[in-house]
């Protein structure tokens, strides 16, 4: 049971930025709340992770719970609930049940991959359905890989995938791409990428892991894996209004990750940061909590760790 309800720095999201920055605040001695649904967010859907740093292989779910007791061997509080309400003056978030007030707010509850909606895709996340081909490209080595999506994001996906997979199919519904011609011209050279143009998944097909894939016209291709890059979602109702945010809804913030509000900082994929990585998103995380402890010690008069490192 939580005691108080003011701390030095309260952190919405307990996703990898979240845990990263709990533990970094710990360990600075700051009074600590993580306020979240769940852990890990995001990284839980994913079955294998083999591109963070010291760890060969291992699932979401476990990087999120060493994440988690790392956090929590630091002293950092945990309230796991949906936050309502985020308040400028004084500092603070209201979830249903209890209002808590802090020095410094860390926003991180992060951004959701749209999804495509179709049946066999939430039983299959993870499980050969993936929202990321930096993440997840490899595992489909010399297999065959669907690509959904027509901006950018997707044609890179295709790229990526291409590299490592022995067959790519993209796929978009409409009947011309949304990127950069020199993506689109890259993809087209690119003897084993196929395209497919005016036409979508209906559904994806498999038992433990995805085996194939049904298209709008009736179609059915044998894959792989699925890596659907259609967007995210950013859920605005918390920060609107409450810091400056880009033309996708992301929070705008500067290399110590500090937003426009002093006192508010912004960590992992809700950035404008290019790269949605588990590594970095820990990194950004990271960054937070020390600038917020820095803040928090210029504000009471003390010389804070930019000063010293000056």
């Amino acid at each position: 049971m939580i005691e108080s309800t003011d701390y030095d720095v309260i952190i919405v999201g307990g996703g990898p930025a979240g845990l990263s920055a709990a533990t970094y605040a710990g360990r600075r001695e700051l009074k600590t709340l993580v306020v979240s649904k769940d852990i890990g967010g995001q990284i839980t859907k994913t079955s294998e992770i083999e591109n963070y740093p010291a760890l060969d292989h291992v699932s979401g779910s476990e990087l999120a719970q060493l994440f988690y007791k790392q956090a929590k061997k630091f002293g950092a509080d945990f309230v796991f609930e949906e936050t309502k309400s985020i308040q400028k003056k004084p500092l603070g978030i209201t979830t249903s049940t209890k209002s808590y007030t802090a020095k410094t707010i860390i926003l991180a509850f992060g951004k959701k991959p749209r999804s495509l909606g179709v049946p066999g895709e939430e039983e299959l996340a993870g499980k050969g359905v993936s929202y990321c081909a930096t993440c997840d490209a490899p595992f489909f080595r010399n297999k065959t890989v669907a690509v959904v999506g027509g901006g950018n994001s997707a044609l890179e996906a295709a790229i990526i995938s291409s590299a490592v997979a022995k067959q790519v199919y993209l796929i978009h519904r409409r009947d011309s791409f949304r990127g950069e011609e020199i993506l689109i011209d890259q993809v087209k050279a690119t003897k084993n990428i196929e395209i497919i143009l005016e036409d979508n998944v209906s559904q994806i097909i498999g038992g433990n892991k995805v085996t194939a894939i049904k298209l709008e016209s009736g179609k059915d291709l044998d894959v792989d894996g699925v890596i659907v890059e259609i967007g995210f979602v950013i859920d605005r109702s918390l920060i609107e209004g409450l810091v400056d945010l880009d033309d996708k809804g992301q929070v705008v913030v500067d290399k110590l990750q500090s937003t426009n509000i002093p006192g508010v900082f912004a960590a992992g994929d809700i950035t404008t940061t290019a790269y949605k990585q588990i590594v970095i998103a820990a990194s950004e995380g990271a960054t937070s909590a020390l600038s917020a402890y820095d803040y928090i010690q210029k504000s009471i008069g003390k010389r804070g760790i930019l000063a010293d490192w000056h």
